[in-house]
């Protein structure tokens, strides 16, 4: 069973990407919700979980470049993939320096689980 941390200060966006997930792999996972960082610890704290689905900007204008070092404090080895609107932002060049697995646009999350994403 893959357990996933989706971070991401829309809850609407949990609610389609718990259904993606569903069309996907049926019952083969637990999807966690964040809704902002500290959010996130508190739960990475209590329970594990196999990748982290993290949304490019939270409030606050807080981007993955600020995130994922943070989110990485708590889950040092946990992929970490990144849902953005915009995958050509400037902050995303480096992605291997700030330890992003992944970028995904987040209007071709669908597809991009249905071709095996978090397998």
């Amino acid at each position: 069973m893959r357990r996933i941390l989706l971070v991401d200060d829309d809850k609407h966006e949990f609610m389609y990407v718990n259904f993606l997930l569903k069309d996907r792999y049926k019952d083969g996972f637990s999807l966690d919700y964040a809704a902002n960082i500290a959010d996130a610890h508190s739960l990475l704290s209590t329970k594990g979980v196999d990748v982290i689905l993290l949304d490019d900007k939270l409030s606050r204008g807080m981007t993955s470049a600020d995130t994922i070092p943070l989110l990485q404090k708590k889950a040092f080895n946990v992929p970490i993939i990144i849902i953005s609107k915009d995958i050509s932002g400037r902050h995303l060049k480096d992605r291997v320096r700030l330890g992003m697995n992944k970028v995904v646009d987040k209007f071709e999350l669908k597809k991009e689980l249905a071709n095996g994403l978090l397998d």
